[in-house]
């Protein structure tokens, strides 16, 4: 997978499953359970650069910063849209 799918794919997977306000999610949870074993290496890396980006769709929670969560569910669709990412239904 492009870097760029990896990052698509879990956009869309956080946003499917709601993991927003306070919903949060580990960042090795959700590569594991997003992404195949061949490319949850690679996975982790892009997530935890996502966090660092202030534009990005992705957020640390926590203090130790190993949660994450979606910034908003329209920061979402809006990330997947401009990347050719797959809008979930109901969701556009």
């Amino acid at each position: 997978m492009k870097d760029q799918h990896i990052r698509n794919r879990v956009v869309e997977k956080l946003l499917r499953n709601r993991v927003i306000g306070n919903h949060k999610i580990r960042v090795d949870t959700a590569v594991n359970r997003y992404l195949p074993s061949h490319e949850q290496g690679r996975g982790k890396e892009l997530v935890r650069e996502m966090i660092r980006d202030p534009e990005g769709p992705i957020k640390g929670y926590g203090g130790s910063r190993d949660n994450i969560r979606l910034t908003s569910k329209e920061d979402a669709v809006e990330f997947l849209k401009n990347n050719d990412g797959n809008v979930p239904f109901g969701f556009d």
